[in-house]
């Protein structure tokens, strides 16, 4: 388990591209895999419900590249994949991918990572998914700096949740390489890994993790907008520190 733990690590890495992750630990445990047959982007990416405690958090949001917020969330900027691939952080055939935050329910979203092999995300050849649960919305912050690049809210709400799986597929022999190689074949192969079939990770004791979000509103833009924090295990953020933004069309 500790080079899937290696890979939510270099995937939280790249945070001018994508939201920061809840911290995981090496001593994180897991329960017996699972492999399902996955249709789309996986187990847990259908939007469904509200949270409640802060406006307009239903739906998808997508994370963008240095502002940029392409139709679908498809980002095919070639800096942001040239990133991506000397990190090792997408197979090597990725010429687009998307990063999004999908709310399941009223307590539950999903950090979704899909790799695709053109540039209008029309071919999807693998993707990676972190699974949250137990969203509680808290007592609200005020008086934050809004920074800049962009202006940031100056509230925001405490918010709490677990995670307790994740979930990837590869329909590639490309990606089944690169899922090998970054994670491991002998991990994997005893996990019960098959190209073309979706391998579920339950964690037997989900960490939990604490943020502060806000969504809102940007000037000369109709979209909404999330704003989330520094996730951590104990202490809530208090500003916007390594802040990521999410754009909803």
């Amino acid at each position: 388990m500790k080079k899937i733990i290696r890979l939510l690590v270099l995937i939280c890495s790249v945070a001018v591209i994508i939201v920061s992750c809840a911290k995981k630990s090496d001593t994180s445990s897991t329960s017996t895999a699972t492999t399902a047959s996955g249709t789309g982007t996986g187990t847990g990416t259908t939007a469904s419900g509200t949270v409640t405690g802060i406006d307009n958090l239903t739906g998808i949001f997508n994370t963008s590249y240095f502002g940029q917020e392409p139709s679908g969330g498809c980002i095919d900027n070639s800096s942001a994949i040239t990133t991506y691939l000397a990190l090792t952080a997408v197979p090597s055939d990725t010429l687009a991918f998307k990063k999004q935050m999908i709310f399941t329910s009223s307590t539950t979203f999903t950090e979704s990572l899909q790799y695709y092999s053109d540039a209008s995300c029309a071919t999807l050849t693998g993707y990676f998914n972190l699974l949250y649960a137990d969203v509680l919305v808290g007592d609200s912050l005020s008086g934050l700096s809004a920074g800049s690049n962009p202006a940031k809210p100056t509230t925001a709400k405490k918010v709490s949740y677990t995670h307790p799986s994740m979930n990837l597929k590869s329909n590639t022999d490309t990606t089944t390489a690169w899922f090998n190689s970054t994670l491991g074949s002998s991990s994997l192969a005893t996990l019960g890994f098959k190209q073309g079939t979706e391998l579920v990770i339950p964690i037997s004791t989900p960490e939990s993790s604490v943020n502060i979000w806000e969504t809102s509103a940007m000037s000369g833009s109709s979209k909404t907008y999330l704003f989330t924090g520094s996730s951590a295990t104990s202490t809530y953020p208090t500003g916007w520190t390594s802040a990521s933004v999410w754009w909803q069309e």
